[in-house]
Protein backbone atom coordinates (compact mmCIF):
# COMPACT_ATOMS: atom_id res chain seq x y z
CA UNK A 1 0.00 0.00 0.00
CA UNK A 2 1.26 3.17 -0.97
CA UNK A 3 2.16 6.03 1.66
CA UNK A 4 0.72 9.28 1.66
CA UNK A 5 4.11 10.71 0.44
CA UNK A 6 4.36 8.53 -2.20
CA UNK A 7 1.18 9.14 -3.86
CA UNK A 8 1.39 13.14 -3.26
CA UNK A 9 4.82 12.81 -5.69
CA UNK A 10 3.00 9.92 -7.66
CA UNK A 11 0.08 12.95 -8.68
CA UNK A 12 3.31 15.53 -8.78
CA UNK A 13 5.13 13.73 -11.26
CA UNK A 14 2.14 12.94 -13.26
CA UNK A 15 1.08 16.41 -13.48
CA UNK A 16 4.18 17.27 -15.32
CA UNK A 17 4.24 14.40 -17.36
CA UNK A 18 0.22 14.69 -18.50
CA UNK A 19 0.34 18.14 -18.65
CA UNK A 20 3.72 18.96 -20.02
CA UNK A 21 2.87 21.21 -22.84
CA UNK A 22 1.01 23.44 -20.48
CA UNK A 23 3.79 23.60 -18.11
CA UNK A 24 5.56 25.19 -21.09
CA UNK A 25 3.01 27.37 -21.84
CA UNK A 26 3.16 28.32 -18.06
CA UNK A 27 7.02 29.32 -18.24
CA UNK A 28 6.76 30.94 -21.45
CA UNK A 29 3.81 33.38 -20.60
CA UNK A 30 6.15 34.08 -17.35
CA UNK A 31 8.89 34.87 -19.24
CA UNK A 32 6.58 37.36 -21.89
CA UNK A 33 4.83 39.16 -18.61
CA UNK A 34 8.30 39.89 -17.07
CA UNK A 35 9.83 41.21 -20.35
CA UNK A 36 6.13 43.01 -21.63
CA UNK A 37 6.22 45.14 -18.07
CA UNK A 38 9.98 46.04 -18.48
CA UNK A 39 9.28 47.36 -22.23
CA UNK A 40 5.40 48.85 -21.18
CA UNK A 41 6.81 50.05 -17.77
CA UNK A 42 7.94 53.55 -19.29
CA UNK A 43 4.25 54.11 -20.89
CA UNK A 44 2.43 53.26 -18.07
CA UNK A 45 4.72 55.48 -15.16
CA UNK A 46 6.65 58.62 -15.85
CA UNK A 47 10.02 58.06 -14.91
CA UNK A 48 10.10 60.00 -11.72
CA UNK A 49 7.32 57.57 -10.75
CA UNK A 50 9.25 54.61 -11.25
CA UNK A 51 12.46 55.80 -9.27
CA UNK A 52 10.13 56.99 -6.42
CA UNK A 53 7.88 53.84 -6.29
CA UNK A 54 10.15 51.26 -6.30
CA UNK A 55 13.01 52.22 -4.13
CA UNK A 56 14.74 48.82 -3.96
CA UNK A 57 18.30 50.07 -3.93
CA UNK A 58 18.67 50.49 0.05
CA UNK A 59 17.94 47.39 1.40
CA UNK A 60 18.33 46.38 4.93
CA UNK A 61 17.88 43.12 7.29
CA UNK A 62 15.79 43.52 10.37
CA UNK A 63 15.99 39.23 10.68
CA UNK A 64 12.49 39.29 12.44
CA UNK A 65 10.05 36.44 12.59
CA UNK A 66 6.85 38.86 12.78
CA UNK A 67 8.04 40.24 9.56
CA UNK A 68 8.86 37.09 8.03
CA UNK A 69 5.24 35.69 9.20
CA UNK A 70 3.42 39.01 7.47
CA UNK A 71 5.42 38.02 4.30
CA UNK A 72 4.03 34.62 4.31
CA UNK A 73 0.70 35.10 5.17
CA UNK A 74 0.28 38.28 2.47
CA UNK A 75 1.99 35.81 0.16
CA UNK A 76 0.22 32.35 1.01
CA UNK A 77 -3.22 33.99 0.54
CA UNK A 78 -2.52 35.32 -2.50
CA UNK A 79 -2.15 32.20 -3.95
CA UNK A 80 -4.64 30.43 -2.24
CA UNK A 81 -6.63 33.39 -4.20
CA UNK A 82 -5.59 33.53 -7.79
CA UNK A 83 -5.66 29.54 -7.60
CA UNK A 84 -9.16 29.23 -6.92
CA UNK A 85 -9.94 32.48 -9.05
CA UNK A 86 -8.55 30.35 -11.37
CA UNK A 87 -11.36 28.17 -11.60
CA UNK A 88 -13.06 31.33 -14.03
CA UNK A 89 -11.65 30.00 -17.30
CA UNK A 90 -7.75 30.30 -15.86
CA UNK A 91 -8.44 33.96 -15.04
CA UNK A 92 -6.11 33.95 -11.53
CA UNK A 93 -3.75 32.07 -13.25
CA UNK A 94 -3.21 34.59 -15.80
CA UNK A 95 -3.36 37.30 -13.05
CA UNK A 96 -0.78 35.92 -11.07
CA UNK A 97 1.59 36.16 -13.35
CA UNK A 98 0.76 39.15 -15.37
CA UNK A 99 1.39 41.34 -11.30
CA UNK A 100 3.51 39.45 -9.85
CA UNK A 101 6.27 38.93 -12.63
CA UNK A 102 5.14 41.37 -14.42
CA UNK A 103 6.30 43.73 -11.50
CA UNK A 104 9.71 42.36 -11.39
CA UNK A 105 9.92 43.51 -14.79
CA UNK A 106 8.43 47.03 -14.04
CA UNK A 107 11.00 47.54 -11.10
CA UNK A 108 13.87 45.92 -12.96
CA UNK A 109 13.48 48.80 -15.44
CA UNK A 110 12.90 51.15 -12.65
CA UNK A 111 16.51 50.34 -11.00
CA UNK A 112 17.81 50.68 -14.86
CA UNK A 113 16.90 54.53 -15.03
CA UNK A 114 18.08 54.84 -10.86
CA UNK A 115 21.48 53.59 -11.41
CA UNK A 116 21.59 52.37 -15.42
CA UNK A 117 21.28 48.65 -14.66
CA UNK A 118 18.35 46.84 -15.48
CA UNK A 119 19.56 43.48 -13.61
CA UNK A 120 19.99 45.56 -10.43
CA UNK A 121 17.01 44.41 -9.12
CA UNK A 122 17.28 40.83 -9.86
CA UNK A 123 20.44 40.63 -8.25
CA UNK A 124 19.01 42.60 -5.16
CA UNK A 125 16.42 39.84 -4.67
CA UNK A 126 18.15 36.75 -6.77
CA UNK A 127 17.58 34.20 -3.68
CA UNK A 128 14.13 34.61 -2.38
CA UNK A 129 12.69 35.94 -5.77
CA UNK A 130 14.07 32.91 -7.57
CA UNK A 131 11.56 31.21 -5.43
CA UNK A 132 8.74 33.34 -5.35
CA UNK A 133 8.97 33.49 -9.06
CA UNK A 134 8.95 29.38 -9.02
CA UNK A 135 6.08 29.17 -6.49
CA UNK A 136 3.76 31.91 -8.57
CA UNK A 137 4.86 29.58 -11.72
CA UNK A 138 3.77 26.17 -10.06
CA UNK A 139 0.47 27.82 -8.59
CA UNK A 140 -0.25 29.19 -11.74
CA UNK A 141 0.56 26.22 -13.40
CA UNK A 142 -1.94 24.47 -10.69
CA UNK A 143 -4.49 26.89 -11.89
CA UNK A 144 -4.13 25.89 -15.02
CA UNK A 145 -4.79 22.32 -14.40
CA UNK A 146 -7.89 22.71 -11.72
CA UNK A 147 -9.69 25.01 -15.09
CA UNK A 148 -8.67 21.71 -17.33
CA UNK A 149 -10.14 19.56 -14.35
CA UNK A 150 -13.39 21.39 -14.55
CA UNK A 151 -13.25 21.38 -18.33
CA UNK A 152 -13.34 17.89 -18.57
CA UNK A 153 -15.79 17.09 -15.50
CA UNK A 154 -17.98 19.17 -17.67
CA UNK A 155 -17.60 17.58 -21.01
CA UNK A 156 -17.74 14.09 -19.20
CA UNK A 157 -20.65 14.88 -17.28
CA UNK A 158 -22.88 15.28 -20.39
CA UNK A 159 -21.00 12.82 -22.69
CA UNK A 160 -24.02 9.82 -23.07
CA UNK A 161 -21.35 7.61 -23.84
CA UNK A 162 -19.66 8.09 -20.14
CA UNK A 163 -22.75 8.36 -18.12
CA UNK A 164 -23.67 5.81 -15.02
CA UNK A 165 -27.27 4.04 -14.41
CA UNK A 166 -26.56 5.81 -10.91
CA UNK A 167 -25.71 9.27 -11.69
CA UNK A 168 -23.65 10.91 -13.52
CA UNK A 169 -21.70 13.27 -11.78
CA UNK A 170 -20.53 10.50 -9.52
CA UNK A 171 -18.74 9.00 -13.18
CA UNK A 172 -17.77 11.92 -14.29
CA UNK A 173 -16.05 12.72 -11.10
CA UNK A 174 -14.17 9.09 -11.04
CA UNK A 175 -12.89 9.73 -14.88
CA UNK A 176 -11.34 12.98 -13.98
CA UNK A 177 -10.21 13.36 -9.99
CA UNK A 178 -6.53 12.32 -11.48
CA UNK A 179 -6.78 15.86 -13.25
CA UNK A 180 -8.08 17.53 -9.73
CA UNK A 181 -5.49 15.59 -7.14
CA UNK A 182 -2.41 16.86 -9.45
CA UNK A 183 -4.00 20.24 -9.40
CA UNK A 184 -4.00 20.27 -5.79
CA UNK A 185 -0.42 18.30 -5.39
CA UNK A 186 0.85 21.23 -7.44
CA UNK A 187 -0.50 23.84 -5.25
CA UNK A 188 0.74 22.34 -2.05
CA UNK A 189 3.89 22.36 -3.54
CA UNK A 190 3.72 26.08 -4.50
CA UNK A 191 2.76 26.94 -1.54
CA UNK A 192 5.36 25.13 0.74
CA UNK A 193 8.11 26.72 -2.05
CA UNK A 194 6.55 30.07 -0.97
CA UNK A 195 6.59 29.69 2.57
CA UNK A 196 10.12 29.09 1.99
CA UNK A 197 10.67 32.64 -0.02
CA UNK A 198 9.33 34.57 2.94
CA UNK A 199 12.09 32.46 4.95
CA UNK A 200 14.72 33.65 2.66
CA UNK A 201 13.49 37.32 1.90
CA UNK A 202 13.62 38.04 5.66
CA UNK A 203 17.04 36.40 7.14
CA UNK A 204 18.85 35.57 4.09
CA UNK A 205 17.99 37.00 0.81
CA UNK A 206 18.89 40.53 1.20
CA UNK A 207 22.89 40.42 2.55
CA UNK A 208 22.95 37.91 -0.08
CA UNK A 209 21.88 39.90 -3.04
CA UNK A 210 23.80 42.89 -1.87
CA UNK A 211 26.81 40.44 -2.10
CA UNK A 212 26.15 39.63 -5.89
CA UNK A 213 25.34 43.25 -6.59
CA UNK A 214 28.52 44.27 -5.06
CA UNK A 215 30.35 41.37 -7.19
CA UNK A 216 28.98 41.50 -10.44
Amino acid sequence: MMSFSDKYFKYVRGAFADHKYLFIFTVLFAVMCWIGAYFMADWLFTKQELVDGFSYLAQETFFSFDDMMEIIVNNCLLNIIYYFESMFFGFGAFEDMILNIGMSGIVSRATEIACGDPFLFLKLTCLHGFFEDLSTILNSFAGFILFSFIVRFIKDLFSPSKRLANGTITNSLEINKKHLYQSIAIFILAFAVMIFAGFLEEYISIPFGNLIASIF
